[in-house]
């Protein structure tokens, strides 16, 4: 399945890159011994610029890939480096309960181009998706990982993908090895839910600025959620914590905190990580940032659909974050908060 990207894109008169009117469908045909790996049909849903992505691009998708789930042993979508771990941890939640490949790759340079990497990442991603794989992955260059746990880590570089929390679920060399924490092919009962809420913002705390918009962002009533980029193992400026607690107590609206490093997790280890989550705060683990705003809508999403409310709603929300989809999580529920009481005082317990 084609959703633009560089992979179909050309380079204008003005030097810069822009989907091309070319059909994408008759290069990928060409690739040399692709038919020979499988049955392969071919399907361009749209082509755009990966960074126009939009829920409701995503759900398009993975309506697709859910009414034609019993024809396939296997997907491959192509799509844009810069949205495409977006895209994979946004499908983890669209599609639960898929037992077979769903492959994503794309490229660092357009297929119509001489020396690009489409075509050995396409032919990759087709010979994946008939493999023992039974979970959503990225294959990129020379590595397959976790779509949900995916980064992109290079604007360049042919291995622009990687998975800093978890080791790569393969490799591909001459041959392809595949690791043995990789999720293989299963029966499943697939299930689809698009509806997710898109009222959610992302607040970069940053040292020494103002904490105007993350206060705006609380009382903002549009704003359904909100994610904080924390430091290290999840801490967060002293002076924010109290505006957490108005999010949490008194508007009950849930605040997640994920960290801004590569590894690591957002652990509560410091005061300054533990305060937050004493005040209200969801810790998201080890969960990328990328995986986090998508399992936050998707969790806001079923919680509208259940017609949940204020404090339910945040307990819900709670709950869908710290319950592990497909590898996308690895908390210590010990470390977990559990509030007790009311606005006017916080009282902690951990369990």
């Amino acid at each position: 399945m084609q959703t633009g990207g560089t992979i179909s894109q050309e380079r204008g008169e003005d030097g810069t890159y822009s989907p091309s009117p070319k059909p994408i469908k008759e290069m990928i045909r060409k690739i040399n011994s692709l038919e020979d790996l499988a049955e392969i049909t071919i399907e361009e849903l749209f082509n755009i610029d990966s960074t126009n992505m939009e829920t409701s691009h995503r759900a398009k998708l993975a309506e697709k890939i859910y009414e034609n789930y019993q024809e396939y042993d296997g997907f491959v979508i192509l799509h844009g480096t810069d949205t495409l771990a977006d895209s994979a941890a946004a499908i983890n939640y669209m599609l639960q309960g898929s037992g077979k490949p769903i492959v994503f790759t794309g490229s660092q340079k357009p297929i119509f181009e001489p020396a690009s990497d489409a075509p050995n990442n396409v032919y990759n991603a087709v010979k994946i998706a008939t493999l023992d794989v039974g979970e959503m992955v990225i294959a990129f260059g020379n590595k397959i990982i976790r779509g949900v746990r995916a980064v992109k880590e290079s604007e360049h570089g042919l291995n622009a993908f990687s998975s800093p929390r978890i080791e790569p679920l393969g490799e591909i060399g001459r041959e392809i090895f595949l690791k043995d924490h990789i999720i293989p092919r299963h029966e499943g009962k697939l299930a689809l839910f698009t509806d997710f809420d898109t009222r959610i913002e992302h607040y970069q705390q940053s040292s020494g600025a103002v904490t105007n918009v993350f206060e705006n962002l609380v009382e903002d009533e549009e704003i359904h959620g909100i994610i904080i980029n924390a430091y290290g193992a999840g801490n967060v400026q002293e002076r924010l914590v109290p505006i957490i607690a108005r999010a949490t107590v008194r508007i009950e609206k849930p605040v997640l905190v994920v960290t801004n490093c590569k590894l690591g997790a957002a652990n509560n280890t410091y005061w300054a990580g533990f305060s937050p989550l004493v005040a209200g705060a969801i810790s998201a683990g080890d969960m990328t940032l990328e995986a986090a705003t998508q399992k936050l809508m998707y969790a806001l999403g079923i919680s509208n659909k259940r017609g949940y409310q204020r404090r339910e709603r945040l307990d819900f929300v709670k709950e869908i974050i710290h319950t592990n989809y497909n590898g996308d999580i690895k908390i210590d529920p010990a470390r977990y908060i559990k509030r007790q009481g009311g606005a006017n005082g916080i009282q902690t317990s951990i369990s």
